[in-house]
């Protein structure tokens, strides 16, 4: 049964694949060619985005240059999809809803932006551009932003990840990694290169910053307030991970020498449920597992499980220090 729906799916993909590259490629000429111009608004837009299927670290990234710009005197907001939500249809600022109503990225960025940064969650960047503007914001930070080329933006940031940028990372999906051609990074005002301190290569594409990827002291923890020089000390450890790029995230375990006993890999975005809890415990109990390390965006959906899970859960929490270089760079394009 698996096998006759694997084979139907790779015919569809065949099938559509090059209608997806064509419609990139009118797209882009469209607007490059200026046929097409984007929607202007008042406010300052920065998108930050990548080119190729997650994994380059855009959520951390948005919550340090957003509470950066806070910082230095200007009224931010961020736009956020909110994937994974249960309906993609809505639109609203962000206040008392939860990971089902607003996605799992939207809960991390109300966990760690400045509280007096509004949130807009919505599919429609530009409308959402439009009531952030209205509320006061002067800088709106547009979270997966690339693609989206309807509205106008006055700085472009794209991530790219060091480790995928040779072989099938340089084609289109469904046969690379890619969302759109590499020559799309022209575009780019600012091409930064993260996970540095995770790659075992150099950049094969342009880079103008690379940023290493760290961690907060603080952990999140589902029984008692606990730190990374904690985490560095359990033992028999099983790790579960439902992120766009596993192998990054692995490695940043291996940053902090964690000693893991235990992989167990989810689809991005997953929502967990009562039978994955029964195969996490089961896995718990046949490993002589005694702690759980997830990552923040993981823990969101885990923690309404706490009570069910037979271990405590711990999540790591990463960040980007930006440094100064780009922090000029930054404040000297809005100026």
């Amino acid at each position: 049964m698996f096998k006759k729906i694997k084979e139907n799916l790779v015919v569809f993909l065949l099938f559509v694949f090059p209608i997806h590259v064509i419609y990139i490629y009118i797209k882009n000429f469209l607007y490059d060619n200026k046929y097409i111009n984007p929607v202007i608004i008042q406010s300052k837009i920065i998108s930050v985005g990548n080119i190729s299927l997650g994994g380059t670290g855009k959520t951390p990234f948005t919550i340090s240059i957003s509470n950066f710009l806070k910082k230095k005197g200007f009224d931010v907001g961020v736009i956020t999809r909110g994937h994974g939500r249960n309906n993609i249809k809505n639109s609203f600022f962000l206040s008392d809803e939860g990971w089902r109503e607003s996605g799992d990225e939207a809960i991390i960025f109300k966990n760690n932006l400045d509280t007096s940064i509004p949130i807009y969650v919505s599919s429609d960047k530009v409308m959402a551009a439009k009531k952030l503007s209205e509320v006061g914001c002067d800088v709106i930070i547009v979270d997966d932003g690339f693609q989206h080329r309807k509205l106008h933006r006055d700085i472009n940031i794209c991530l790219v990840d060091p480790d995928n940028q040779q072989g099938k990372f340089l084609s289109i999906f469904p046969y690379g990694k890619l969302r759109e051609p590499i020559n799309s990074l022209k575009r780019s005002d600012i091409v930064v290169s993260t996970k540095s301190n995770l790659s075992s290569s150099a950049s094969n594409l342009r880079e103008d910053f690379s940023l290493d990827l760290n961690f907060k002291n603080e952990i999140l923890c589902t029984d008692s307030n606990k730190t990374i020089n904690d985490v560095m000390h359990m033992k028999n450890i099983l790790s579960i991970c439902a992120i766009g790029d596993p192998n990054s995230y692995k490695k940043s375990l291996g940053l902090i020498n964690v000693d893991v006993k235990y992989f167990l890999d989810f689809p991005d975005h997953h929502s967990f449920t009562k039978k994955d809890v029964e195969s996490i415990n089961k896995i718990i109990n046949n490993q002589g597992i005694d702690n759980i390390i997830c990552t923040e965006k993981d823990y969101i959906k885990l923690e309404e499980f706490g009570n069910l899970v037979h271990v405590p859960i711990h999540a790591i929490v990463l960040e980007h220090n930006l440094g100064s270089q780009l922090e000029n760079e930054i404040l000297g394009r809005l100026n």
